[in-house]
């Protein structure tokens, strides 16, 4: 059946028009995934230069002309609170770059970027491959945040021994369920977007039943 008026086209009552998937699904991920990356990437650059421009070993050397030399005469108790600053002061000279591993981490911000590179380039093309590589970008995403997560917690926990007065097995602890508790989080949150928008750009979507009625 058919049902015509004035100024209007001719189209079967029932039939299907096929809904064009939003091109925002495709472009937002590719923009969130970019903005990511560089970020990422700039962050981790940053370190790597904070590392190797000599600012740790003049701040631990300022803080040691500070402390002044060692008080031979004065009290058991000063020259104790001298050896534990100076000790500190050593320890967080050797340790403090090992804990973050300023080198590794610029590299796998690198490949990081390079992937989020391609699944932004597919994403902001259409490409149905694209939420197929914004996955992939995520894999390593989980993947290079795990491994220098373990390394750092670990780091951490042998300089926590190291600081008298101060419960290693507890502060490791706190800072690896938080670490942990963070990263699922996000992971999940982003994997969850990522799964949504491949839905909603789907062009499997169902089609919508328009009016019979539509005008020129």
């Amino acid at each position: 059946m058919q049902i015509q008026s004035p100024n209007s086209i001719s189209i079967p009552l029932g039939s299907q028009i096929k809904k064009e998937p939003s091109k925002w699904w495709a472009w937002s991920l590719a923009i969130i995934i970019l903005l990511w990356s560089l970020f990422s990437a700039l962050a981790a650059a940053g370190n790597y230069y904070f590392a190797n421009s000599g600012f740790i070993d003049d701040v631990v050397s300022q803080a040691k002309e500070d402390i002044g030399p060692y008080p031979e005469n004065g009290t058991s108790f000063e020259q104790n609170e001298w050896n534990e600053t100076n000790d500190f002061l050593n320890l967080l000279d050797d340790d403090l770059t090992s804990i973050y591993q300023p080198d590794l981490q610029l590299q796998f911000s690198l490949i990081v970027l390079l992937a989020g590179f391609i699944a932004s380039f597919l994403l902001f093309s259409r490409d149905p491959n694209g939420f197929k590589a914004a996955g992939v970008w995520l894999g390593l995403v989980a993947i290079t945040g795990t491994i220098m997560q373990i390394i750092t917690l670990t780091k951490m926990g042998d300089f926590y021994e190291e600081i008298p007065g101060i419960d290693s097995s507890l502060m490791t602890g706190i800072a690896t369920g938080f670490s942990i508790g963070a990263s699922l989080t996000c992971y999940l949150t982003v994997f969850a977007f990522i799964y949504i928008a491949a839905k909603r750009s789907s062009d499997k979507e169902e089609n919508i039943v328009e009016s019979g009625f539509h005008k020129v």
